[in-house]
């Protein structure tokens, strides 16, 4: 028997349907949150507002049909809905986070609990399923936002809210009269707080909060927001009954009768703690790599330019050798300085990549420049035209004149420059096809290239804007294994992102954005 729930025959009927009404009140009034009931097999047998906020189905349209639906395409190919159910069997619950689909086929970033629920033989009856958008906190902490409203008013489905409510592990939820007195509790307030139901029951809730936080009637201000606006939410310290303090989302959501009074209040409060420790590791670890690349950064800069200096000094010597003593060098010396020089003029592009990477963390020095993106595909095109004459290559360009973008031009032409050099070493040898295009999409433009070559392999995409990560060999393709990494700075800086899609044998797109101007 779950915590607060009554021995059978402890109390009559009427104090049975008052318990009921407020358990229903308080699932009624949790808008933050869809809470569901599936049948045994996982067949939607209940709906309410909550959920058609959430996922956009009215109950006509949902009720019979099986909660996959709410599954993208590729995790029901994974028979991800199934296995969810079959983890819920065996362990008498199933939690997950993942993308979800809405009625009108957009996704959101869902939480998911889904607790069993037991007949009175212990046999499964069906499910009781919690979800909440979490899309906008996906790489923060997790924010209370679940939707969530009356299941149902029958009696029978009363007491499936009773029992998901109060089964609930994972969330303290529990209800306040008008004065902030606690007159409900459940298990995961238990779990949460400490507090067993005889004890939390009668006392006010401010015994959950810090002494700063009662010192200054904070627990009362809460209950007075939620009375004016219907909701309050926050994240902070609270306290258990052992003293011991955890990091809390709350949410306190007013209850009201049909004239509009307020009744009472539902509280729900999940521990974060674990959270926020991660987030902060997280951040601390971001911040030490953050100052270990700034000093390697400054290394590159200083390293790329002092090795400059000794390369011409170097090409200098060979080119001096080979046209003064050229009579006196036997075939063999000759064909040594051809080397030396095939080498310095390659690590000359190396030296010249590693400084435009290095230069490219420092922040952009042209706050709120504009660039016109024709003139910096057409400069760039002008740049290699040798190299694209050479290869052979068509070059389509569609690019609109008035796309213009919040860039300096000498980022745009970077990373152009990389992104097309690439397209046209890459593109297939006997047809070589390239093609540059620029669409507006939302509050910026998205700048593609596109080649008929090689494609990339998905194994080997995670490295693709690695610096020095190559692909293939120098013997194969020249280059020095910087050109993406350089333009994947250059558009971040700019506050762009820069991605690919690309499939093997057909060719690879390319493309990055930026602020429209």
């Amino acid at each position: 028997m779950s915590p607060g729930e009554e021995a059978p025959g402890s109390v009559d009927a009427a104090g049975t349907s008052r318990r009921a009404h407020e358990l229903a009140l308080l699932v009624d009034n949790l808008r933050d949150y869809a809470i569901l009931l599936l049948d045994a097999e996982g067949t939607i047998v209940s709906w309410n507002p909550g959920a058609e906020r959430l996922k956009g189905y009215a109950a006509s349209e949902i009720i019979g049909q099986r909660f996959s639906v709410f599954y993208t395409s590729e995790s029901r190919a994974l028979l991800e809905p199934e296995k969810a159910l079959a983890a819920a069997r065996r362990d008498g619950r199933f939690e997950d986070e993942g993308w979800r689909v809405r009625r009108d086929g957009s996704r959101f970033w869902a939480h998911v609990l889904i607790t069993t629920i037991y007949g009175e033989d212990g046999a499964i009856t069906g499910f009781g399923k919690v979800t909440r958008d979490l899309t906008q906190s996906r790489l923060h902490e997790q924010r209370l936002r679940d939707n969530a409203a009356a299941l149902a008013a029958a009696n029978d489905e009363l007491e499936q809210f009773r029992r998901l409510v109060l089964g609930v592990r994972d969330y303290a939820i529990f209800l306040l009269d008008p004065d902030g007195y606690i007159t409900t509790w459940n298990v995961g307030a238990e779990r949460t707080k400490g507090y067993s139901t005889e004890e939390a029951i009668g006392r006010h809730f401010s015994i959950f909060y810090t002494e700063p936080d009662r010192a200054r009637d904070h627990p009362a201000d809460e209950l007075r927001i939620a009375a004016a606006t219907g909701r309050y939410e926050e994240e902070g310290w609270r306290i258990r009954k052992d003293g011991s303090r955890f990091w809390a989302n709350v949410v306190i959501t007013a209850l009201r009768d049909d004239a509009g009074a307020v009744m009472g209040y539902a509280k729900v409060t999940r521990d974060l703690s674990e959270r926020r420790a991660a987030d902060e590791a997280l951040q601390q670890s971001n911040e030490r790599l953050a100052r270990s690349n700034q000093e390697l950064d400054r290394f590159a800069a200083v390293a790329a330019h002092d090795l400059q200096e000794p390369l011409r000094t170097i090409s200098g010597f060979a080119e001096l050798l080979r046209d003064r003593h050229a009579e006196a060098l036997d075939p063999a010396a000759l064909e040594y300085l051809g080397h030396i020089g095939g080498a310095v003029e390659r690590m000359s592009r190396l030296v010249d990549d590693l400084l435009g990477y290095a230069r490219a963390a420092e922040p952009a020095e042209g706050a709120g420049a504009t660039t016109v993106l024709a003139d910096a595909v057409a400069a760039v095109l002008d740049e290699l035209r040798a190299t694209v004459e050479a290869s052979g290559a068509r070059v389509a360009v569609d690019v609109p004149e008035d796309a213009r973008v919040r860039a300096e031009r000498r980022d745009v032409e970077a990373a152009l420059r990389n992104l097309l050099s690439n397209a046209v070493k890459f593109a297939a040898g006997d047809d070589p096809r390239v093609a540059v295009t620029a669409e507006v999409m939302g509050g910026a433009w998205r700048v593609t290239v596109l080649d008929n070559g090689i494609g990339i392999d998905p194994a080997d995409r995670p490295r693709l804007f690695v610096p020095f990560a190559r692909l293939h060999s120098a013997s194969e393709y020249a280059g020095t294994g910087l050109g993406l990494a350089i333009a994947q700075r250059v558009v971040e800086r700019n506050g762009g992102a820069i991605g690919v899609t690309s499939t093997v044998g057909e060719g690879s797109r390319f493309w990055f954005t930026l602020p429209a101007a």
